[in-house]
């Protein structure tokens, strides 16, 4: 059984389960209208790499949410977006930061005073950035309130299902004795993000699905999420937008998830191939490769995991 409660910090609202096993593995399903308030004013932005969470779909929905709002955000935004573009090695950190906070004064906090920012980052774009996030707060919070009271039996639906698709994969947590962590996010507004270092859990926040129908592609993208956290490790260099080695973290996360649900639940394949837009196992293959050497330390890693002799070839 899921249980809802109030976190001892104010931001969060965490149910937390039980795996019915006896590892005894946690799942906390978390959310938050802060952390949220960062991706919603990221919807604004344009980036230029595959974080991009510019929506106009969702900027055209706000518009009518915010009809009688008068700070307008898209003008203050757009004066961030070519510094932003240009820093993004360093500025990125902002999609991850909000994870290791406790609150919205603590995520401004953090923002202005982390080390890796320059005082450039911080006069051109982290103050400015951090104004607009104060003044949308003021319809935002408020507007995220209605969104999680109105989604109450919806969460309670997801938040179930959510549990008992991810116990089919909990060889993956008792292998490296983690427990999974995710926000759902309602503002979130594609790709979701993985992150690690927060006690002993896989952690990442993934879109709120809106309807049941949506479910499967946010528990897939969890687990794509999840499956960087232990295969970026095997490109053994530091993964980034700008060589190519994000593009290969990516394939690798796609063909290792392929093959963990080929071996785990098969009946989850069709929803897999169309997470990517593509019809079947050749069309797959066609589109997500890394080279052999590669592939085989996949296969290896998911033997240890599995506990199986033999992967499923392709």
């Amino acid at each position: 059984m899921i249980i809802l409660l109030l976190t001892n910090c104010p931001l969060i609202f965490c149910s937390t389960s039980k795996f019915e096993q006896k590892t005894e593995l946690e799942l906390e399903i978390k959310y938050s209208k802060y952390f949220d308030l960062v991706f919603h004013v990221l919807a604004y932005l344009k980036v230029h790499n595959a974080s991009n969470l510019y929506d106009t779909k969702y900027i055209e929905k706000m518009a009518i949410e915010k009809q009688n709002f008068e700070y307008d955000i898209i003008p203050k935004i757009n004066l961030l977006q070519e510094y932003y573009n240009n820093n993004f090695g360093r500025l990125g950190m902002i999609n991850f930061l909000p994870f290791y906070s406790t609150d919205f004064n603590n995520i401004k906090n953090v923002f202005i005073n982390f080390n890796q920012f320059t005082a450039e980052d911080i006069k051109y774009f982290i103050n400015p950035f951090v104004e607009i996030m104060e003044n949308e707060s003021t319809f935002f919070f408020d507007y995220w309130d209605k969104l999680y009271n109105d989604n109450e039996v919806l969460r309670h639906l997801t938040e179930k299902r959510m549990k008992t698709e991810l116990e089919k994969f909990s060889c993956i947590f008792e292998y490296y004795n983690k427990s999974p962590s995710v926000f759902l996010s309602f503002t979130i507004t594609r790709n979701g993000r993985g992150f690690s270092g927060i006690d002993s859990f896989f952690s990442a926040a993934i879109p709120f699905p809106e309807s049941d129908g949506n479910f499967m592609n946010s528990f897939l993208m969890m687990l794509h999420e999840y499956t960087h956290q232990f295969t970026d490790d095997l490109l053994n260099r530091s993964i980034n937008m700008i060589d190519g080695s994000h593009a290969l973290s990516e394939n690798v996360v796609i063909l290792t998830d392929y093959y963990l649900i080929k071996s785990i639940d098969e009946t989850l394949i069709q929803d897999y191939f169309k997470l990517f837009g593509v019809g079947n196992e050749f069309e797959f293959f066609n589109v997500f490769k890394v080279d052999e050497n590669l592939e085989i330390e996949i296969k290896k890693l998911l033997d240890d995991i599995l506990k199986k002799d033999n992967i499923m070839q392709h």
